[in-house]
């Protein structure tokens, strides 16, 4: 069965969410290196609001996960009834 819900995409999504905020500079400030880099307040607050949005997402991929194993247990257990 096709999930409407794809792990890897989601996955893809915040990779690039991140990668974006921490690539904008009105979002994310680079020092010289890792230890003077931080968001900043308005980039907190953009990356909170990405990872709200997709939470939801990881909640329905998971969802279809556990409908789709739990489909092919029942049938299964039919399956061997009729056997």
């Amino acid at each position: 069965m096709d999930r409407k819900y794809n792990k890897q995409a989601i996955k893809d999504m915040l990779y690039g969410t991140i990668n974006e905020i921490t690539n904008n500079r009105t979002f994310y400030w680079k020092g010289i290196n890792d230890q003077f880099s931080h968001l900043t307040e308005e980039g907190q607050a953009q990356l909170a609001i990405a990872i709200e949005r997709i939470i939801p997402l990881i909640h329905h991929a998971e969802d279809e996960e556990i409908e789709e194993k739990s489909r092919d247990l029942t049938f299964n257990i039919l399956k061997d009834d009729k056997n």
